[in-house]
């Protein structure tokens, strides 16, 4: 029996809609970048997540979720409304995936979607649109995180990769860790 096949329909459908929601919602929460960076983030998006269906090496249950999610493609847009839940539909699919797999399952899971975000923050650079003071702060901000041992699992981004994600980014960033029950550096 498969895991999805286990599930009610709202289960099902919020799990896999989720890859989609998470990335979408996190490209939203910056605008400063216009169309462009909405094109740029909706590729990664959809180039991402068809990465992970495709992971043969990773969680099986991770990998029916992604490869699901990639096969109701026709349902992103739908799945584009009431992007304000994400956050609570995040703790609600992780329940989801504690109840009917195991923990190494729960941990795969947070990760792809933490993955997801941050690909996608990373897919537009706003840090050439910000003013001078703020490109001061990012840098302060970066070289402070310096003197900051990074959580396990985790690696130290870059100074270019860090000021590619813009501080809206940054905070939903941290919203979705949070949700996840994770850590974002």
């Amino acid at each position: 029996m498969s895991f999805l096949s286990q599930l009610t329909d709202n289960q099902r459908t919020t799990l896999v809609s989720l890859p989609y929601r998470v990335g979408l919602w996190l490209s939203q929460s910056d605008q400063s970048g216009g169309v462009l960076s909405d094109s740029h983030e909706l590729q990664v998006l959809s180039n991402i997540i068809n990465g992970f269906a495709e992971d043969m090496f990773g969680s099986e249950v991770v990998q029916e979720i992604m490869t699901e999610t990639v096969k109701r493609k026709v349902e992103w847009s739908d799945w584009a409304q009431n992007m304000s839940s994400v956050t609570e539909d995040c703790r609600f699919g992780l329940d989801v995936v504690a109840q009917y797999a195991d923990a190494k399952d729960v941990t795969a899971f947070k990760n792809h979607l933490m993955q997801i975000a941050e690909a996608v923050a990373l897919a537009f650079r706003e840090y050439e649109q910000l003013g001078v003071v703020e490109k001061f702060r990012m840098h302060l901000a970066y070289y402070a995180l310096a003197f900051k041992k990074a959580p396990p699992g985790r690696i130290r981004r870059s100074l270019r990769e860090y000021l590619s994600i813009s501080s809206h980014e940054r905070q939903a960033l941290s919203s979705l860790a949070h949700a996840l029950d994770t850590t974002y550096i």
